[in-house]
């Protein structure tokens, strides 16, 4: 018998569009997450399957989603499977199967509604802050969660920016002139 475990990472939430992720790391048996071992910024994926992030403590957020998507997975199977079964004994006990059917079908809107609901998958104002302030954003990525969340526009943005690189760049003038003295 094949025994698979070892580590996953699970449970994507507080996504902040074009940016970065939340993901949990879980040892796994059987690519079930069991036990929460770490979260991550996730920054950028690589073609390898890892990624560039930041270490950030356990989001309870993504450790609960993770749990409930491997719980909603495992269900529909044992669901599908007992649906199968009761339909295989129509003659004997004729709406067996409902039940098990009505589960399975709750289990996979669940599922579905754990990567679709907004308040899951996308992080809040606040939290994108939080969360951008760890990775240590630059200006321009602050300005980009600004835009993001509505909170400015591009253009504003765009002026904002412009006013930045003015002051770092008469920053650098008076270095260099003081350089010179």
């Amino acid at each position: 018998m094949v025994i698979i475990w070892g580590t996953t990472h699970a449970g994507k939430v507080d996504e902040v569009p074009g940016m970065f992720h939340v993901v949990t790391q879980f040892g796994h048996l059987y690519y079930i997450p069991l036990i929460p071992t770490g979260s991550y910024i996730v920054l950028e994926k690589n073609s390898d399957g890892g990624f560039r992030g930041v270490s950030i403590p356990i989001s309870f957020k993504s450790w609960l989603i993770a749990w409930l998507r491997a719980a909603c997975v495992v269900g529909t199977i044992a669901m599908t499977i007992l649906t199968a079964v009761m339909l295989a004994d129509v003659p004997k006990h004729p709406f067996n199967w409902i039940g098990p059917l009505f589960l399975d079908g709750v289990l996979i809107t669940l599922l579905v509604l754990s990567y679709k609901l907004k308040f899951i998958r996308r992080a809040s104002y606040e939290r994108a802050v939080d969360l951008a302030r760890r990775v240590g954003l630059t200006e321009m990525g602050m300005l980009m969660i600004e835009v993001a969340y509505g909170r400015m526009s591009a253009a504003q943005a765009d002026a904002e920016l412009a006013k930045v690189d003015q002051q770092v760049y008469e920053a650098q003038l008076a270095d260099q002139g003081n350089s010179v003295l």
